[in-house]
């Protein structure tokens, strides 16, 4: 939470949440423990999720500087961070890498964490902010849009398949109602 018992669904994400989200769910899934640590007396509250991501290597060394910590992670930032998890690595594709790298419109080879970016889409855990599949990839995301995010990585069922309408616009849908299209593996 943000504090005074409160989620604050509708505030900015910062570097140091996507970090202590990216390390608790890695932890989780790899059974370890650091998910039950507790902050040392005196230490910055992210500190041991920062050096779990550096260890781990969801993060490099000198990816972020101290001061990144507490400013707002952009979406292409927090792709990076939760593709580098042994979860993300491991979800198989529901969606066509190809196809997405085709479709999604601000999203180059060039685009920074490009590459993890089309491989979340295609892993059905991104979906864009609009129909066409847009990312944003320099834009910031709340706290809510990141708890969809990780809903998804945790949950199979809530994974979405990608198909193209007519109209060459794009539609969502969920694991449970897949259908037949030209985005789908």
């Amino acid at each position: 939470g943000v504090g005074n018992n409160r989620y604050g669904p509708e505030q900015t994400l910062t570097v140091a949440e996507a970090l202590k989200l990216a390390a608790t769910m890695d932890s989780r899934y790899k059974d370890d423990d650091f998910h039950l640590q507790t902050t040392p007396s005196g230490s910055k509250w992210y500190r041991l999720a920062v050096d779990y991501c550096l260890a781990s290597g969801i993060i490099k060394s000198g990816q972020f500087q101290e001061s990144d910590y507490t400013r707002a992670v952009t979406r292409g930032e927090m792709a990076g961070i939760l593709a580098a998890t042994t979860l993300a690595k491991e979800i198989p594709l529901i969606n066509s890498l190809d196809q997405i790298k085709l479709r999604v419109p601000d999203v180059t080879l060039h685009t920074p964490n490009a590459a993890a970016i089309y491989s979340l889409y295609a892993k059905g855990i991104l979906t864009g902010v609009d129909s066409s599949l847009t990312f944003r990839p320099d834009a910031t995301l709340t706290r809510a849009e990141m708890a969809a995010i990780v809903s998804r990585m945790a949950r199979a069922e809530q994974r979405l398949t990608v198909r193209r309408l007519d109209d060459g616009r794009a539609a969502h849908e969920d694991g449970r109602a897949r259908v037949e299209a030209d985005l789908l593996v």
